[in-house]
């Protein structure tokens, strides 16, 4: 498929309202990446008339510092806000490349993972690995929620616990054993004393 057929489908997919939650994404992230075109332009104008280029407010939060790390090895030189942006633009190649083509070959909803990767840190204040960390290990999650569930629904006020019968046992079992000896030592105390 060619990009231009490729972007027409898109389009037709957004605009269908199928997933509305895909839309808003959608132009959210369009909103943002917009946003930051503009604030990239300030700051390339702003370069000129002071010869120091800044990444405040184009890089978000999770590209902040990497693309701030290139810039500020020099941020007075063309050649570093060159790598700069460069830094930028493949950054968001790969967020193409790793959550946009992931999400579509596994179905899942590509504009929402590629906007919450990109700019979820901004927008909900957690940072990104959270992101990873509950996606990449759902299913245990999952699983664990389930077992919480499965004990909540079969606990019974009445009945108790393995684990409290346990230490209940060896609770008894050991005050049995600690009164016979102090019984036992009472005795021969008084046996002593007579």
């Amino acid at each position: 498929m060619s990009i231009k057929e490729v972007i027409k489908q898109e389009s037709f997919e957004l605009k269908k309202w199928k997933r509305p939650f895909e839309s808003v994404a959608f132009i959210v992230l369009s909103v943002l990446i917009f946003q930051q075109l503009v604030y990239l332009i300030i700051n390339i104008i702003n370069f000129k008339k002071s010869c120091w280029f800044s990444t405040a407010n184009f890089a978000t939060s999770n590209l902040q510092g990497f693309v701030s790390r290139i810039v500020g090895i020099d941020s007075s030189k063309v050649l570093f806000m060159i790598f700069g942006i460069l830094a930028w633009l493949f950054y968001y190649f790969a967020l193409y490349m790793l959550v946009f083509r992931y999400a579509e070959k596994h179905n899942l909803a590509k504009w929402v993972w590629t906007l919450f990767v990109a700019f979820g840190p901004t927008l909900i204040f957690i940072p990104p690995y959270i992101f990873f960390i509950v996606y990449a290990y759902r299913i245990y999650f999952v699983r664990f929620f389930k077992r919480i569930k499965q004990e909540f629904n079969e606990f019974d006020y009445n009945k108790p616990l393995e684990e409290d019968s346990e230490i209940t046992n060896t609770d008894i079992k050991k005050s049995k054993k600690e009164s016979e000896e102090t019984t036992v030592e009472n005795h021969e105390v008084e046996k002593s004393d007579n």
